[in-house]
């Protein structure tokens, strides 16, 4: 069942059961407040987590110092999609105000989903998020980033799949202007 559901000042989301989403979060006002990798760890395990426990099956994920992506598959209720980032949020900005000191500053700004709607989208945004911490230069190889799902994926993933997405031309125009 495909429901919309705008929502005053943020974009609107489409809750659809069973889809594969991309979703990407950012920090507010693009300040780079997960700056160290105690931080961007904690945001990997909450989001693994909670996506666990909401029934959402992750794809890909990669956590930079000001921005998240991840790709996943809703679970009948898509409508916790909305719970699942706010959980996230909600837990990761407690654990980085702990760490600086600074209690109930505002951490997250907010969270745009689509629904992915295609085999080669879908390939694309794969490939998109797992090479993210290249592309903003954290990483030469994507590899050595430590908060993101490469390794997960060359050791979880079967050859097939691996070749279609690493093969993929990365077109997915997403507004990454990190």
């Amino acid at each position: 069942m495909d429901i919309y559901k705008p929502h005053l000042n943020t974009p609107p989301h489409w809750f659809v059961s069973n889809a594969i989403y991309i979703v990407t979060g950012a920090t507010l006002h693009k300040k780079p407040l997960l700056d160290t990798d105690a931080k961007r760890a904690n945001f990997c395990e909450t989001l693994l987590e909670r996506a666990r426990i909401l029934g959402w099956s992750m794809g890909a994920w990669a956590v930079m110092p000001e921005h998240y992506h991840f790709v996943a598959r809703s679970p009948e209720n898509a409508f916790s999609l909305k719970a699942l980032i706010q959980g996230v949020h909600s837990i990761n900005a407690k654990f980085v105000n702990r760490i600086d000191q600074m209690p109930g500053r505002r951490i997250w700004y907010n969270y745009w989903d689509t629904c992915i709607k295609s085999e080669t989208s879908y390939y694309a945004r794969m490939l998109y998020v797992i090479m993210n911490p290249v592309k903003h230069g954290l990483a030469r190889n994507p590899e050595d980033y430590l908060f993101s799902s490469y390794k997960y994926f060359l050791e979880n993933s079967e050859p097939k799949f691996q070749k279609m997405v690493l093969s993929c031309v990365d077109d997915a125009q997403m507004m990454d202007d990190y």
